[in-house]
């Protein structure tokens, strides 16, 4: 178990290298700089290429509301794609910097004796990805029986950049939610066998001080992911509703049509659950380590101690002021906040444009019908 948790790692870290979602690395390493330079540029080519096709897709399209709905989010999507590369390369301190906060708080709950946990995540993560390829499998045979996409190969690998960023996204909430977990845990057992009455001693002091600066090292990794990935999660989130919007209009349109139903079903019944298994995974992990930072407070009151010395106590008091004002939330630059609450927010946002889509779309049939 350990061997695959370890293998299903650096897998993870060969294809972040590979759709170039890591940062440079430094000169010193000069072969390993020109090949990192060369596989951004390869990818900065191909989806310039994709973009060109994008625009006389849509410069050669009739005044059909489903082909602008595909060819908008064909362009979206390959636009998004050139963001998070471009992140990649701009953010390179900042992602360095929240590698040194990640070992830091490793290193302080290794003294906490709590350092598990790692295995949990590979493989939530590697039924994530098994979950994408069965899906793409299933689009790629509808797609073969009556040919719904005609770029549906040459776009896969856009597609897995997106896919790719978001298992790279959860890895990261995953991660400092296992943090965040193991912080609670060691919390609880100091508060499970505080004696109200009895003095402090001078271990619960220094353990007590040390979940302070584990807490202090998880948000401020909380800060820096958000920093660091703030422009791209708020551009897969825009693609992502807009894909959901899109999928959900191709479904009814095939339906009223009553042509090839259950292929076109299938294809974009596929696609909308592998990418929305994707975006609620990341919102309940995101919702999850905002609960938990909520749970460490409340736990904070059991600390206080009576007949401790000032000096202990008002380190409680710090404590429960830091977990206050310091709060476990992933923002996209403060546009918005990954949480469960968002996700209904999105989806009563695409509730909203789908009902746009189908006036238009009657409004179409009624224009064809005058053509006639």
């Amino acid at each position: 178990m350990n061997s695959l948790a370890c293998l299903t790692r650096r897998f993870l870290q060969a294809s972040y290298c590979f759709w170039a979602l890591v940062p440079l690395p430094s000169l010193a390493k000069k072969y390993s700089f020109i090949a990192f330079i060369a596989l951004r540029f390869i990818w900065i080519l191909y989806l310039s290429y994709m973009l060109s096709r994008g625009f006389v897709f849509l410069y050669t399209a009739k005044k059909i509301i489903s082909a602008f709905v595909g060819t908008f989010l064909f362009l979206g999507n390959n636009f998004v794609g050139l963001l998070l590369i471009f992140e990649s390369i701009l953010k390179r301190n900042v992602h360095y910097h929240l590698e040194t906060l990640r070992l830091q708080s490793e290193l302080l709950l290794q003294r906490l004796g709590m350092s598990r946990g790692r295995r949990i995540v590979s493989f939530r993560l590697l039924g994530l990805i098994s979950l994408q390829l069965v899906c793409d499998a299933i689009r790629t045979w509808a797609n073969h029986e009556i040919h719904i996409n005609p770029i549906h190969g040459l776009s896969m690998p856009m597609i897995w950049l997106l896919r790719i960023r978001y298992i790279q996204l959860l890895q990261h909430v995953m991660d400092l939610n296992q943090r965040s977990v193991q912080l609670r845990c060691s919390l609880l057992a100091l508060a499970s066998g505080n004696e109200l009455w009895q003095p402090y001693g001078l271990q619960e002091c220094r353990q007590l001080q040390t979940l302070r600066l584990s807490y202090e090292r998880i948000f401020e990794c909380y800060e820096v992911f958000s920093d660091c990935y703030g422009w791209g999660i708020l551009g897969l989130q825009l693609i992502t509703g807009f894909e959901f919007v899109s999928n959900a209009y191709w479904m009814l349109e095939a339906w009223m049509s009553g042509n090839i139903v259950v292929m076109v079903f299938i294809y974009n019944a596929v696609t909308t659950l592998s990418m929305g298994s994707l975006i609620i995974a990341l919102f309940w992990y995101g919702d999850a380590g905002a609960e938990n930072g909520r749970q460490i407070g409340c736990l904070i009151s059991k600390l206080i101690k009576p007949l401790g010395s000032k000096r202990y106590n008002n380190l409680v008091c710090e404590f429960s002021l830091q977990t206050l004002h310091q709060r476990f939330v992933i923002t996209a630059k403060d546009f918005f906040s990954l949480n469960l609450h968002l996700l209904s927010s999105m989806f009563a946002a695409v509730v909203t444009y789908l009902v746009i889509l189908i006036q238009f779309m009657f409004a179409e049939s009624t224009l064809r019908v005058k053509d006639n």
